[in-house]
């Protein structure tokens, strides 16, 4: 990169300005510099992914991840359907799952598998997020387009920002299809296949998380629209965005009918996402959980941090909203004559805010994964509208003063050009220490220890008593399960009307066959997040549903009854499949047995 930013340097002056001293590149440089991008490019692909997956085993595996990592496993052994499996409302299953298999191909299965996939993950994110800011640039613009848009996502705010962005699958993967499809439409030439590439990349995303509709297909619809009805001109000639606005909606069909066949061939089912508008008087509320969503997601959330250091570094992160509040600025108001790529993504951006605002899911901090796409985005407009225009002025200023300067030595006076540096130079120094401000504190928070798992504890001392299945609430129970390798088999429970039922959420129809299987334990923990429909039952609850237990434990915290009997016997059986093939859906009512 620093090559690339020092040729662009000696382009910028031509060669009858340049002093005698300075000299011109040695042909063999000339023929290794080619190979320096692609090698600092995939450098640092690799001090990122070590920087992240250090900062990703600081955040215990919950049971969203240890699910997602036991479907995985399930497809590596021949289970490509995921037959009997009964998901949450996002699948994953064209995104994460495969890349969680491939991890597990090589590890086996872990709870590690969740922190090595959320580490790729968001380096491929921070990667193509800075090929998508560098844009056709070259050069110190080039370079400062991408860097800019690396320093902005360079470091997840620890604690909420951590758990959303390198944690379980949460929209974060979502954001690899959807950049590739930024991408073609930023590089290739307006052709048919650009059109068909497209639609079947959000294909591709729209099966695995619907929030594909609100980050991809609807923006690329309307941005095609727009620029059609400006155009107004014969239909012949807007081909290429009619093209692309039929492939998106396509897209959609074609991820509905792909679950809806899953579903016939007896594979999985994907819950119906719960959603709704709010009314009036919550908008408020929501606005609050989407600004500060917003500054979580930028690393610069600055409310109740624990330590001053904490504090100062968030506030330093609000640099980089400026940034991006700047940009998005700037590409509202030339929204009209922008890059095609530009509209996507401002429309993007302005959608997802806006969806979230008026949804019902804005309802407390760690929701902003739904609004994980900001962040790319954000950064992405940050890199091409504001570092981009920034570095182009001053290339253009140290050609005017070196013009200035020629001038004046012909006219036998001294030059003058040296009133133009100090500016830059103040600039680039800014810049760079904000960037090391950043990844000091990345780095300082990948060399933290990891806390202690209660569920690893809790795995392991169920394998130690020879206790290999049982039930658990829902936050427990895949993770436990995970934990062991699969060793212990627990299924998800919850509770309603004071009994203790069957969860179909995130589970395998078969951890409930009373014929293969003899839960015996079930483990409680107070620290169970209350949300329904995942209510964990409590051991008052367990002992009316199940009678009085013949041994109660306090592991890690946890509480673990064991009864003598068959606790799935007095379960009530598994929920029936649903009878519509729309989608392959059914509502969350029918969650529990």
């Amino acid at each position: 990169m620093t090559g690339t930013i020092i040729s662009a340097a000696r382009r910028a002056v031509p060669a009858r300005w340049r002093p005698a001293w300075v000299p011109a590149w040695p042909p063999a440089w000339s023929r290794k510099r080619r190979w320096a991008a692609p090698v600092t490019f995939a450098g640092s692909g690799v001090l990122l992914f070590a920087l992240y997956l250090r900062q990703a085993r600081l955040v215990p595996t919950n049971s969203d991840g240890a699910a997602n990592a036991l479907q995985a496993w399930d497809m590596l052994h021949g289970n490509l359907l995921l037959r009997g499996w009964s998901l949450s409302d996002v699948s994953f299953y064209t995104t994460e799952l495969p890349q969680y298999a491939v991890v597990e191909a090589a590890r086996g299965l872990n709870s590690d598998t969740v922190h090595v996939a959320a580490a790729m993950t968001y380096t491929l994110v921070v990667l193509l997020a800075a090929l998508l800011a560098r844009g056709r640039a070259r050069g110190a613009e080039g370079a400062a387009r991408a860097l800019l848009a690396v320093g902005i996502m360079l470091a997840p705010q620890a604690g909420d920002g951590r758990l959303v962005l390198l944690s379980s699958p949460d929209h974060v993967g979502t954001q690899v299809p959807l950049l590739l499809v930024w991408l073609v439409l930023d590089r290739a030439p307006p052709r048919w296949w650009v059109s068909l590439a497209v639609g079947m990349l959000l294909a591709w995303a729209q099966i695995a998380d619907p929030l594909t509709l609100f980050e991809g297909v609807l923006p690329l619809v309307i941005v095609s629209v727009v620029r059609v009805g400006r155009r107004r001109g014969p239909w012949r000639g807007q081909w290429f965005e009619l093209s692309l606005a039929a492939g998106s909606i396509i897209a959609v069909a074609a991820a509905d009918l792909a679950l809806a066949l899953i579903r016939h061939a007896g594979g999985f089912v994907v819950q119906v996402p719960r959603t709704a508008l709010v009314g009036a008087s919550e908008i408020a509320i929501h606005l609050w959980y989407a600004a500060e969503g917003v500054l979580l997601l930028f690393g610069a959330d600055f409310f109740g941090q624990p330590t001053v250091a904490a504090t100062a570094l968030a506030l330093l992160h609000l640099a980089g909203v400026v940034l991006v509040a700047w940009a998005l600025a700037r590409a509202l108001r030339t929204f009209l004559d922008a890059e095609m790529v530009l509209q996507v993504l401002t429309v993007a951006f302005v959608l997802l805010l806006a969806a979230y605002v008026t949804s019902g899911v804005a309802i407390e901090l760690t929701r902003t994964r739904e609004i994980v796409g900001v962040l790319p985005i954000g950064a992405v407009l940050a890199g091409r509208l504001v570092a981009g225009r920034l570095v182009a002025r001053l290339a253009a200023g140290r050609v005017a003063a070196a013009r200035v300067a020629a001038a004046r030595v012909a006219a036998g006076r001294p030059a003058a050009s040296r009133l133009a540096r100090p500016a830059s130079r103040w600039l680039v120094a800014a810049g760079v220490a904000l960037v090391a401000c950043y990844a000091g504190g990345a780095v300082y928070e990948a060399a933290q220890l990891p806390g202690p798992d209660p569920n690893q504890v809790v795995a392991s001392w169920l394998q130690a008593h020879h206790l290999t299945s049982g039930i658990a609430g829902y936050w427990e129970a895949n993770s436990i399960t995970a934990d062991s390798a699969g060793q212990v088999q627990v299924g998800a429970v919850c509770r309603a009307g004071r009994k203790v039922r069957v969860l179909a959420w995130e589970a395998k129809k078969s951890l409930y066959d009373r014929r293969r299987r003899d839960a015996s334990f079930f483990v409680y923990s107070p620290l169970d997040a209350r949300s329904d429909p995942f209510d964990s039952p409590s051991s008052a609850e367990a002992r009316a549903t199940f009678g009085p237990p013949a041994q109660t434990y306090q592991v890690a915290g946890d509480t673990v009854l064991v009864w003598p009997t068959n606790l799935l016997a007095d379960l009530p059986p598994w929920p029936p499949w649903p009878a519509s093939r729309l989608a392959g859906t059914f509502s969350v009512g029918a969650l529990l047995g």
